[in-house]
């Protein structure tokens, strides 16, 4: 690491519309080709403008200064609004601080205790399931698995008896919603009523979407309140006017949850279960780690903080392959970034896969090592790294359900790791599609063995 690497590095522009072929591609390649070739403040000029930003203390600049300097009213999040509609993801202003304030009790670490059994009894269930895929010795698409197992907890966390037969159809609704978002927001293109392949399929998985929402929505208000997400919602007031939410803002946070929560936790537990099939000294410390502080029974809520390097390995998988691996945000105004005039009206975009790879911050970067993570051996490192490392984003936009998301990885972590031994496909090629997550492109075969 450098001692200057939280001096802002000087602006370079890339020639006009320089490899713009590239960004429909892979667009994680030609922002990383872009940053190999230009350095950490780059100005690109193409079909979209954009300022390219890997420095650490510019990154946490823009995402601190969100709502007083910067919004999300960019091209990019005006593309999530055709899907996401105006949820708590792409919200802005005065609902965006109402919604946030009346969901943000229901996600704070107290509260996610309610979701602890629920978490455990169905990592238990698929781990029964997963005994056929052993003793059959089958291979199977870890991916497909992880997908159903976070459904399924999302399903039962926000409806007590879950999705039930509608989880399929979710699935296939978040990967419609999740390609379509990943989209380059080319003009015209963008637009809803451009006659693509995609818009239509967006369009017609929306509609699906909503019929159910709106059915479920219309079910539960004839019965008595639960204590699982949607009772919760359905009965939120505003502590000021007294209003609750409608019925169309709760089917745009429950669709948020679920391709913003579910997802990317399949899409990190995923990777992680891949970097630990790729180092067996990790895995044998981590297995070690949960079986002394489990004594092999199932995990308690009580024992979770003690599992210090499983949070670990988890950061460390997160860092190398973060689930949302772009973000970018909007001038409001002129400001000053870097000791730069951006002019009112620009984007300014970072990669989280560029920043958690970037030398300036990471002793060699592509190597997976948790104890990089060990707040004990490494405190002054890990204070340089504290803004170059940011899964859950930071500043006011911060994710709400980052401590949801580590407890259920490291519930179906533990749960999976003390009765299985997984190992990836000798068969699989390793490729990465880059939607709004980036994951082992057709999903990642794998064999398991009991311990």
């Amino acid at each position: 690491m450098t001692n200057d690497a939280e001096t802002s590095p000087e602006l370079c522009k890339a020639p006009l519309f320089y490899r713009q072929w590239e960004i429909v591609r892979d667009p994680s390649k030609f922002i990383n080709v872009l940053i190999g070739e230009f350095g950490d403040f780059v100005y690109y000029r193409g079909l979209i403008k954009f300022y390219l930003i890997n420095n650490a203390s510019l990154i946490k600049k823009v995402l601190n200064e969100t709502h007083r300097n910067f919004d999300k009213n960019t091209v990019i999040y005006n593309r999530f609004r055709n899907a996401f509609g105006n949820g708590l993801v792409t919200a802005e202003g005065s609902h965006w601080r109402r919604q946030r304030k009346l969901i943000q009790p229901s996600f704070r670490p107290k509260s996610i205790e309610n979701f602890f059994q629920i978490m455990l009894s169905s990592s238990n269930e698929s781990v029964k399931r997963w005994a056929d895929f052993c003793e059959s010795k089958t291979t199977f698409n870890l991916t497909e698995e992880m997908n159903l197992l976070t459904l399924e907890i999302a399903g039962k966390s926000l409806l007590s008896d879950g999705f039930n037969s509608a989880a399929r159809d979710i699935i296939r609704w978040t990967q419609v919603i999740n390609k379509y978002s990943a989209g380059i927001p080319f003009p015209i293109i963008s637009k809803k009523w451009f006659p693509a392949p995609l818009n239509f399929k967006l369009k017609r998985a929306l509609n699906e979407y909503r019929s159910f929402i709106s059915k479920t929505i219309e079910a539960r208000k004839g019965n008595e309140l639960g204590e699982d997400l949607l009772s919760i919602f359905l009965g939120m007031r505003d502590e000021e006017t007294g209003q609750s939410m409608n019925d169309d803002e709760i089917g745009e946070e429950v669709l948020g949850i679920i391709v913003g929560g579910q997802e990317t936790s399949a899409t990190a537990l995923v990777w992680t279960l891949y970097e630990l099939s790729h180092n067996a000294e990790v895995e044998e410390k981590l297995l070690n780690e949960i079986m002394e502080v489990t004594n092999g029974d199932q995990i308690k809520f009580s024992s979770i903080r003690e599992l210090k390097y499983l949070k670990m390995v988890i950061q460390e998988s997160m860092r190398l392959h973060p689930p949302f691996w772009f973000e970018n945000r909007n001038a409001m105004h002129d400001v000053e970034l870097g000791g730069v005039h951006i002019r009112k009206g620009s984007m300014i975009a970072f990669s989280r896969y560029a920043l958690h790879r970037n030398k300036n911050y990471w002793e060699d970067p592509e190597t997976f090592n948790p104890d990089r993570f060990d707040e004990d051996s490494s405190r002054v490192k890990n204070e340089l790294q504290s803004s170059a490392y940011l899964p859950f984003s930071s500043g006011p936009r911060i994710c709400i359900g980052r401590h949801f998301a580590m407890m259920e990885m490291m519930v179906i972590l533990c749960s999976v790791l003390q009765k299985y031994k997984l190992r990836v496909s000798s068969h699989y090629k390793h490729k990465v599609a880059i939607n709004l997550t980036m994951e082992p492109k057709g999903g990642l075969p794998v064999i398991i063995e009991r311990r």
